[in-house]
């Protein structure tokens, strides 16, 4: 019987009760919340993530094809990289605004005549000094506009291409003109993109007096209405300082690595800013956070080059709505970089650039072939550049130059070199007179006698560290390089004029640039012999210029590179193996998965004529050259494979290379010294890098 009064059993609750009460409950919570999470997201990536177009179909003739191929054959196959500036890729009817079609064409010309695209840190590593990659352009589009995702991102994908965009961090997520933080992560992740500065939010136009001028934000001090004044230095400064601090901190909020590239706006940069001296430029301010700043316009050739690197500043070749397929490769050919080597430049008469007010063009006016300004025309000179854009990082040449036609005194020749410098050396002659004129902040004017002659002949040597002058081989002046190395290099220019209307023009009647390079490298430090040197060691020396460790892992397996470049170069011990010779560089260039990738071993590193041994997949590709200009000199097909073998015996006369221990290929040396190296390639940034594997080196034992 039960006890009325007794309660009723309790059942006893265990520690798990309310924890799991609580987890049903947020479990709950999260069911319902599901649907407007995922309503959210939608909303969000309809407004944030733009629907990507299908690349277009472009057909490319083979004449076409053919012309493309052959417009870059002649220069050389590793050269400083050629920066190209677009704006905008789209549809959209606007002058900055390349269609897609142009678009593709454009990177099919690029590709035929074999130029590969740069990364970003690829491009910096060559401003910091490390090699030239092989022949490349660096694509850069400015202020981050949306049609680089929606056509763009395919396109590249397309020609396995990379792009580079400088943010206008302030200006990302305002749609729809502008890139959103979302489509730039999936741009990042891509591979295919990296991202660099254009400021956070003075990519516009502001007044600079109470009259209203305006002009840009960043490059000039602004004027402050309510106080009636001009910025001063300071806060102009100040206003640099945190708009740069902020595009940071935005690059770092969104899991971007820190920008080390900066694009002036409106390509405005110092020279044209409203700045008071004594004080830091634009140029230095900025030179603070950034390896190097972009511009569009220069006042002399800086294309991407030692001279560039000098400057800290960067020419771009800007692409407009207007440029063909063939007039972006013909500029660009135009500006890749080449040795100083010509045995006839005036032949040549595209590759001049008239820099006066003549009107004309060609060379017509230096070779006595006219055209001339009329009788009437107060002009009464007429001047041009040889290779203005391609020049730029000449040095150690001679240039050889007989000037004709000189009268009594009142006409005269003249030739410049380290045209386009800091410095350059104009060399003029009359009749009777000889005047060297170094420009500067303050000319230098050297003169002298000559013995009266209608025509003299001029020899003149561009060193690192003088110019000599010789006339009718007799005559001789030296004149001390000055300034920093990187602004003493350039190219050549000539210039005839007359003193008086009606007096005849002189002429060049023979013109030509000869390569005096010689090898300057001196072994220095302790010589290592070639039979000693480990390779392979962990802590073997492998450098990409000196004091700059290479981007190597080196195991006692093999040797590769890492990192998100698309090119890496190392030479091992430079400077304690300048001397070597009589040896064997022997290894597996290992990992090719893909016919873009390719591994090279280097010999003779050090010497100008140094030899860089190039494989793929299926075939092997040689170039010699030092590392920043190289030249194709043989190749061969190989059976496909993922790895091959490699042997290069290196003597006083010949460079004897073996492969798979059947294809052989053999170059006949002039006694060139140097060490050993090893670089890689791939075209796209998730691509597996090729290795070095079983890599070292044996000396030869000399028969007597």
């Amino acid at each position: 019987m039960t006890d009325p009064n007794r309660h009723p059993r309790r059942h006893h609750r265990g520690a798990w009760h309310w924890p799991a009460r609580i987890g049903l409950g947020l479990l709950a919570l999260a069911v319902l919340a599901l649907p407007f999470y995922a309503a959210a997201e939608y909303y969000l990536y309809g407004k944030y993530v733009s629907h990507q177009a299908d690349p277009p179909t472009v057909r490319v003739d083979g004449d076409q094809a053919a012309a493309w191929s052959k417009a870059a054959r002649t220069l050389p196959a590793t050269s400083a990289p050629v920066v190209l500036a677009y704006h905008d890729i789209g549809p959209a009817a606007s002058d900055y605004t390349v269609t897609p079609a142009a678009f593709d064409a454009q990177l099919t010309a690029l590709e035929k005549a074999g130029y590969r695209s740069l990364t970003t840190d690829e491009f910096v590593a060559y401003l910091r000094g490390e090699p030239a990659p092989p022949r490349s352009v660096y694509i850069t589009f400015d202020d981050g506009p949306d049609g680089l995702w929606v056509y763009a991102d395919h396109i590249l994908a397309r020609h396995h291409m990379h792009g580079t965009v400088f943010l206008i961090t302030g200006r990302v997520d305002d749609r729809p003109y502008y890139l959103s933080w979302r489509e730039i992560a999936r741009m990042q992740a891509s591979g295919r993109w990296d991202f660099q500065d254009h400021t956070h939010n003075m990519h516009h136009r502001a007044a600079l007096d109470a009259q209203g001028h305006r002009a840009s934000a960043l490059a000039n001090r602004l004027w402050l209405p309510e106080q009636r004044r001009q910025e001063t230095r300071s806060e102009y400064e100040t206003r640099v300082r945190a708009d740069i601090r902020l595009s940071f901190g935005d690059f770092k909020a969104h899991g971007l690595p820190a920008p080390k590239l900066f694009a002036y706006p409106f390509s405005e940069a110092t020279e044209r800013a409203n700045l008071p001296m004594p004080g830091q430029t634009l140029q230095q301010l900025l030179s603070g956070s950034f390896v190097a700043t972009m511009t569009n316009v220069s006042a002399r050739p800086l294309p991407a080059s030692r001279r560039a690197t000098g400057a800290q500043q960067v020419e771009r070749l800007e692409v407009l709505r207007s440029t063909t397929a063939a007039q972006l490769l013909a500029e660009t050919v135009r500006w890749t970089q080449v040795a100083p080597q010509a045995s006839a430049p005036l032949a040549q008469s595209q590759l001049w650039t008239h820099d006066d007010n003549s009107g004309l063009h060609g060379v017509g006016a230096f070779t006595g072939d006219g055209p001339y300004p009329k009788a009437s025309s107060p002009v009464r000179y007429i001047a041009a550049s040889y290779r203005a854009r391609s020049s730029v990082d000449w040095n150690n040449y001679e240039v050889d130059a007989r000037v004709s036609g000189l009268s009594d005194g009142t006409n005269q020749g003249s030739v410049q070199v380290r045209d386009g410098s800091g410095a350059p050396v104009a060399v003029s002659v009359s009749q009777s007179n000889l005047q060297v004129t170094v420009a500067g902040k303050k000319d230098r004017k050297l003169s002298e006698r000559l013995a009266a002659s209608p025509s003299h002949m001029l020899r003149i040597a561009v060193r690192d560290d003088r110019t000599d002058v010789w006339v009718d081989g007799t005559v001789h002046v030296k004149i001390p390089a000055t300034g920093p190395p990187a602004g003493r290099t350039g190219g050549i220019a000539l210039r005839v004029g007359i003193n008086k209307s009606g007096v005849s023009w002189p002429r060049f009647a023979s013109l030509r640039i000869v390569d005096i390079t010689a090898d300057p490298r001196e072994a220095t430090g302790s010589r290592q012999p070639a039979g000693t040197a480990d390779l392979l060691d962990p802590n073997a020396q492998w450098v990409s210029t000196p004091a700059v460790r290479a981007p190597f892992r080196v195991t006692r397996r093999e040797l590769g590179p890492e990192g998100l470049m698309l090119s890496a170069y190392g030479a091992y011990q430079p400077e304690t193996t300048a001397r070597w010779d009589d040896y064997t560089l022997s290894g597996t260039i290992a990992r090719l998965a893909d016919a873009e990738v390719s591994g090279a071993l280097w010999v003779r590193v050090g010497s100008p004529l140094a030899i860089s041994v190039r494989v793929y997949r299926d075939h092997v590709e040689v170039y010699s050259g030092n590392s920043d200009n190289l030249t194709l000199v043989a190749g061969r097909p190989l059976t496909a494979a993922a790895s091959h073998a490699v042997s290069i015996t290196v003597t006083a006369g010949h460079t004897v290379i073996t492969l798979d221990g059947s294809t052989t290929i053999r170059l006949i040396a002039k006694g060139e010294t140097g060490g050993v190296g090893f670089s890689a390639y791939r075209d796209l940034t998730r691509q597996s890098w090729p290795t070095a594997q079983q890599l070292k080196v044996s000396a030869i034992k000399r028969t007597r």
